[in-house]
């Protein structure tokens, strides 16, 4: 591997961290699931006989809501997308697809917060990502290498897109 590809790989996870933890947006908070009350008990023994269906049972609680959003961008000789999903509670996971000038695409898995615009996020290999939204549809930030190489980057941010489920990576183009 040269030394361009392996810099350009860890520039781009660390690219995917911030991208992916750019991924900015306040989600609104979840709502407390409906209470069930139970009617009260028959008191006599006319209404026990009676043929009486039992209470419904409580609606089943939807998984947790979260905002899933596509970052996309260049870097060097490489192009970037990054799927981000992000909870209520500021918790981003992701998926960066890193596409090389030779075509090969590397597959980098994320893990991060957002708070008050500030994103941050990393990958297992030790790169991270801090960064900001500066604008609706726009991520800057600086991804800082493990080797102390920093660079800064920017990003297109396109929201509210479908993402695989499982993962949120990007959907194939």
């Amino acid at each position: 591997m040269s030394a361009l590809s392996a810099f350009s790989r860890a520039l781009l996870v660390a690219l995917l961290t911030a991208l992916s933890s750019g991924f900015i947006r306040s989600a609104p908070a979840l709502a407390d699931p409906p209470s069930v009350v139970a009617p009260p008990a028959a008191t006599d023994a006319a209404a026990e006989e009676k043929d009486v269906p039992p209470p419904a049972s409580p609606p089943p609680v939807e998984a947790p809501v979260e905002v899933r959003e596509l970052w996309t961008g260049s870097l060097y000789t490489s192009s970037f997308r990054v799927g981000m999903c992000v909870s209520a509670q500021g918790a981003v996971r992701g998926v960066l697809h890193l596409r090389l000038a030779n075509g090969q695409v590397d597959v980098y898995h994320f893990t991060g917060t957002v708070k008050d615009n500030a994103i941050e996020a990393s990958h297992s290999s030790g790169h991270t990502f801090r960064g900001r939204l500066s604008a609706p549809d726009k991520v800057e930030g600086t991804i800082n290498l493990k080797n102390g190489m920093k660079i800064k980057l920017e990003g297109k941010r396109i929201q509210d897109v479908p993402l695989a489920p499982e993962d949120c990576a990007p959907l194939p183009e």
